[in-house]
């Protein structure tokens, strides 16, 4: 039969000159949008009737509706089809149709095509329709397996990904756990989900919608997708406009680049057509589906390559795809599937003799190729590029054109900014934008010299800057034949979102509002292996990391005496000050470790966030491997301290110290990643680490005494992590263990100077004649004397009273003399043993007192509670750091 095509026109209370083309063999009418014919009027329901290709003729069906349906006055009972005649009126609450039937122009198109009517001209979308039957069935399997009652061949479908089956008399639907998700209404389900008549379900790039009759009309987009944009707009700022009322219509396959002046907002709008950044205003459809609404179900779909590379340079070749492959494809692919898939994609990059090549010494042109294959794993039919043609010279970037034009003729919408338009001609329309985000033309490129009046297209640049305003440069698009082809004509069939032009879409869906269920514990060993593997690949940075612990450690021997803790010869102030710029040490070397880890890649965290990356596993992945290097550096650190200073060779103390060191650098890691996550760029970090990294030296207790703080000195020295291992080693060395253990320094000080020596003799350790022998602290014997262990010089004994003998008066008075002198010399010798004596015992408390006025509260610390506040602040920082990458998902 030659029929051309079926038509139904509405006669009533709409616009009469509305006109729907009838090409496909299953049509859906009624009020609900996600029909293909939507009536929004009151009486009519919202799936109301359909119309389907039976044999040679269309046949309606009345869908159970509330007012019914008519055919030449003749109501039609539910559910049960009634041929369609050329000119038959039919009637739908207040609407009156006319069924018409054209011969003789076209052939009628089979039921693997879907056509949607744009006024005078008709486009083919090729979208593959199946209708599958659910009646009589128990259960349907969906999934990329072939046991699979029904199969989707595509990476992004699991194995085995969702099912349909009979409960209670209802359909129900059910996720089995896939990587990607099942959506239903562009709601993903993460439990069982009751199906009714027209609910669209949508599983990879397969769109099933189910009908009343328990059939459901399968429809195969996989490089099928248009993208329609109704009037999007953006405001910014105070209310900045960079986007003004913005309408195109890209069809399926169609090569589009998007150009124009500085300032034209390119970025801004392929980032509101890709729906990362959406638009305030306005819509755009993706086969006549809400995008902004339906993000997270067209997720895979999109494929996106921003300006910057988006693969690790240290990997080779097939490395970076293969690890994009295991993050980006379900669970359950097979090693063979994912290998045959990279294979396929660096045959379409002709890139299969540089698989093993490392990225960093390929050239611009195939580095930019990567980028694109990593993107094309999963088949995306919507492809955006962000200036991938940037930097390269003109030979180069006419090879990636011409590889953009091969991928739009296999199956993909693409879309590219580019400000290099020697090779325009290759795509099949442009957009040139002007300032404000205005349109100043969409349409062929060939037609483009002639619409601006230039002979080169490089020269609209120039003509566009200055002939007309941006506002004159719009409305003559707006008036133009192009704008005509290419927008109304393609967006008549889009009637019911055109009066959206001033919606707001601020409240609808953004991206990163809700990343796809991929399992975070598949994800953390992928993003481990890769990350040990470039490591293991940039030598120069792994040495390095080997080295510096030891390099580090050499200095000890140079910098630090020996008997820094001997008691006779040590040096308490420098063992202090040793053990305070150990834990120093322990933090920079981790923060500076890890400073530059996350802002390195931060195009490749943010695309692959996009797909589905979760942050806790992408910042552990990070995390688990500093662990192991800080075991490494801590017991260099640990060795070397022994080796060079007479650190006390208990185990418990060495393991004591080595924990300590462990979780002082794992410290210093992690404030080094969240330093990393807070700079805007490379060249930021180290300037933002040293930011951080002064107040650990300032007001970590080792410089000055926590006591010479303010009080707002003393905050930040509570939140510092040089304080904590800080004192803890102190504890630890034993630095001052006796006077903690000493109760008479426990006493308030004007106590302690109440004690008597005959007190202090019998009560106190570190006070008194006893310190030199019971009490251990680094140095004190310095300021031992003989005189401590001399008995006090005996005083002589006086002659006694004058005799009463007048004979014996000469004898007495030499008695007298002798014993004068005898005081004499007492006097000298008591002098000089009591100063010795005072000095000697004096000085060794003056030492003690000092310390123990500025550090005398770290000589007895609860060691495993300040490495459990250790842990707490690694994990307070693990939360912020978390807050800022997730605040990074709303660009």
């Amino acid at each position: 039969m030659t029929v051309t095509r079926a038509r139904l026109k509405i006669l009533s209370n709409i616009d009469a000159k509305q006109e729907f083309a009838l090409d496909c063999d299953l049509i859906s009418i009624g009020r609900a949008q996600n029909n293909i014919f939507v009536l929004n009027e009151p009486d009519i329901s919202r799936y109301h009737a359909q119309l389907i290709w039976k044999s040679d003729r269309y046949c309606i069906i009345d869908l159970g509706s509330s007012y019914g349906t008519w055919v030449n006055d003749r109501k039609l009972q539910h559910n049960v089809p009634t041929p369609l005649a050329n000119g038959d009126i039919l009637r739908m609450g207040a609407i009156e149709l006319r069924f018409s039937i054209e011969v003789g122009m076209l052939p009628l198109p089979s039921p693997d095509s879907t056509i949607v009517e744009q006024s005078s001209a008709t486009f083919y979308a090729s979208v593959p329709m199946k209708v599958l039957d659910l009646r009589g069935l128990s259960t349907l399997s969906l999934g990329r397996d072939a046991k699979n009652d029904t199969v989707i061949e595509h990476p992004s479908v699991s194995r085995f990904h969702a099912y349909i089956e009979r409960k209670n008399g209802s359909l129900v639907i059910t996720d089995i756990s896939s990587t990607n998700g099942t959506f239903v209404n562009g709601k993903q389900i993460s439990r069982d989900r009751i199906l009714r008549p027209g609910d669209t379900i949508r599983i990879g790039p397969c769109r099933l919608v189910l009908n009343i009759d328990e059939t459901i009309v399968r429809h195969d987009e996989q490089g099928n997708l248009r993208l329609d944009a109704i009037h999007l707009g953006k405001i910014v700022g105070k209310r900045t406009t960079i986007l003004d009322d913005i309408s195109l219509s890209i069809l399926p396959k169609e090569f589009v680049v998007i150009a124009g002046v500085s300032g034209g907002g390119k970025s801004t709008l392929l980032d509101a057509l890709n729906g990362f950044r959406p638009a305030t205003t306005g819509a755009v459809l993706v086969n006549g589906t809400d995008l902004y609404k339906n993000f997270n179900a067209y997720r895979t779909e999109l494929g996106y390559v921003p300006q910057d590379d988006i693969i690790h340079k240290e990997l080779t070749v097939g490395q970076a795809l293969d690890y994009a492959a295991r993050l980006r494809m379900p669970a359950d692919t097979s090693v063979a599937e994912r290998q045959q898939r990279l294979q396929e994609v660096l045959t379409d990059l002709e890139l299969t003799q540089r698989r093993n090549v490392p990225v960093k010494n390929l050239s611009g042109g195939q580095r930019k190729r990567v980028s694109i294959g990593v993107e094309l794993l999963t088949k995306p039919s919507l492809f955006f590029l962000d200036e991938a043609t940037s930097g390269l010279d003109p030979g180069t970037e006419a090879q990636i054109m011409r590889l953009l034009r091969k991928l739009a003729d296999q199956g993909r919408t693409v879309l590219l900014i580019t400000h290099a338009t020697k090779n325009v001609m290759l795509c099949d329309l442009v957009v040139f934008l002007a300032k404000g985000g205005r349109v100043a033309y969409f349409g062929s490129p060939q037609e483009a010299p002639q619409y601006f009046g230039v002979q080169e297209f490089d020269e609209i640049y120039n003509k566009v800057e200055n002939e007309r305003s941006p506002q004159e440069w719009q409305q003559r698009y707006q008036q133009s034949y192009q704008y005509q082809k290419y927008v109304l004509e393609r967006q008549q069939t889009l009637k019911e979102f055109l009066p959206n032009k001033q919606k707001n879409r601020l409240k609808q869906q953004l991206p990163g509002s809700k990343i796809n269920h991929i399992s975070g514990w598949r994800q953390f060993p992928i993003l481990s292996h890769r990350n040990l593997t470039i490591l293991m690949r940039d030598r120069a940075s792994l040495i390095l990391m080997l080295a510096i612990a030891p390099i580090l450690g050499l200095l000890d021997f140079v910098t630090w005496r020996h008997t820094l803790f001997d008691f006779d010869k040590g040096d308490a102030g420098q063992a202090i000050t040793m053990l305070f710029v150990t834990a120093l040490i322990a933090v920079m070397v981790g923060s500076l470790a890890t400073m530059r880890e996350i802002v390195k890649e931060m195009e490749i965290y943010r695309r692959e966030r996009m797909i589905g990356l979760q942050i806790i596993p992408y910042i552990l992945s990070k995390v688990w491997i500093g662990v192991l290097l800080a075991l490494y550096q801590a017991a260099v650190f640990v060795l070397t301290k022994k080796l060079a200073v007479d650190i006390p060779e208990s185990i418990e103390i060495l393991t004591g110290i080595y924990i300590t060191l462990v979780l002082a650098t794992v410290a210093g890691m992690v404030m080094g990643l969240l330093v990393s996550a807070i700079s805007p760029n490379q060249n930021m970090a180290p300037l933002l680490t040293i930011i951080f990294l002064v107040p650990q030296i300032t007001f970590g207790g080792g410089m000055l005494p926590v006591e010479s703080f303010g009080l707002p000195g003393q905050l930040i020295n509570q939140i510092t992590i040089t304080k904590w291992p800080f004192e803890a080693l102190v504890t630890i060395t034993e630095l001052g263990r006796s006077v903690a253990l000493d109760s008479c320094w426990q006493l308030p000080e004007t106590e302690r100077k109440k004690l008597t020596e005959l007190e202090k003799n019998k009560r106190c350790q570190c006070l008194g004649p006893k310190l030199f022998k019971s009490c251990k602290f680094p140095g004190i014997q310095a300021k031992y004397d003989p005189s401590v262990d001399r008995a006090e010089p005996a005083k002589p004994k006086a002659p006694g009273d004058p005799p009463d003998n007048p004979l014996k008066l000469s004898e007495y008075r030499e008695q007298v003399n002798k014993y004068n002198k005898a005081v004499e010399r007492w006097q000298k010798d008591y002098s000089r043993w009591k100063e010795e004596h005072e000095s000697a015992i004096g000085g060794a408390e003056g030492v003690i007192s000092r310390f123990h006025k500025d550090y005398g509260s770290m000589f007895k610390v609860n060691v495993t509670g300040y490495w459990g506040i250790l842990c707490l602040l690694m994990v307070a920082m693990f939360g912020l750091l978390l807050g800022v990458q997730k605040r990074k998902d709303i660009f």
